[in-house]
């Protein structure tokens, strides 16, 4: 199993022009996550020569912006993508993806994608006083599970036991936006220790998890925190 980055944006300059949020692609033929910059995405696809014919499933963690902006440009015409979405996404974003005629899917529970990849099913969080409905994305690999998070607005601890709780295994991979970037040092030392007591054994910090919660992860993780910029290719 292998997941590429295909962009992400993770500093506060790049939060201000906009070249923000993250994508990934696991195997040939999942799309997690389509960015918030449509031009960067699209470069990137090219630049590290994704057959976008192969992908089949595409699944949007959230319907911010950020998340959501380049899949516009891979839909059309694709009659033979399915789109995963959560239930509680805004309406005017689930007509505007039926409008295209690909099939999309409301995940209330979790969902079984393809193989050995599933859906955590819709959890909510909060953010900025508003309601947000997220899914992520689990992985049964060869040393247990694996969770792709796009924000980790439900809270990133909250999202852990609850793969723990349908799967019964450990999470020993944890990757993607973990949303710390606004927490306080005691806050993210009360997070990793959790997540550490929970099983997770690497992490792969990126997106909003923040500068200084990635900075303690290193220091916590050492070389099982791995610094995944866009490109790179994890093996699972």
């Amino acid at each position: 199993m292998t997941i590429k980055i295909i962009a992400v944006g993770s500093s506060k300059w790049e939060r201000f022009i906009r070249r923000w949020g993250v994508s990934c692609l696991i195997n040939e033929d999942v799309l997690f996550d389509t960015f918030g910059d449509p031009g960067v995405f699209l470069n990137n696809l090219r630049k590290f020569k994704v057959d976008t014919a192969k992908i089949r499933h595409i699944i949007l963690s959230h319907d911010d912006w950020d998340h959501i902006a380049g899949l516009w440009y891979l839909i059309p015409d694709r009659k033979d993508i399915t789109v995963y979405m959560c239930p509680g996404f805004r309406q005017e974003i689930k007509d505007r993806i039926a409008s295209f005629g690909v099939a999309p899917v409301e995940v209330k529970g979790v969902t079984r994608i393809k193989d050995e990849i599933y859906s955590t099913g819709q959890l909510h969080g909060e953010s900025e006083g508003r309601k947000i409905y997220e899914q992520s994305v689990v992985i049964k690999a060869s040393d247990g599970l694996a969770v792709i998070c796009g924000c980790a607005h439900p809270g990133i601890v909250n999202i852990i036991r609850h793969v723990k709780e349908h799967f019964y295994k450990d999470v020993h991979s944890l990757i993607g936006g973990f949303h710390l970037k606004d927490y306080t040092d005691e806050m993210n030392t009360r997070i990793i220790k959790d997540l550490q007591e929970l099983g997770v054994r690497r992490v792969t910090p990126m997106h909003c998890t923040g500068k200084r919660a990635t900075e303690m992860m290193h220091k916590v993780f050492g070389r099982d925190c791995i610094q995944a910029g866009e490109g790179r290719t994890i093996e699972l």
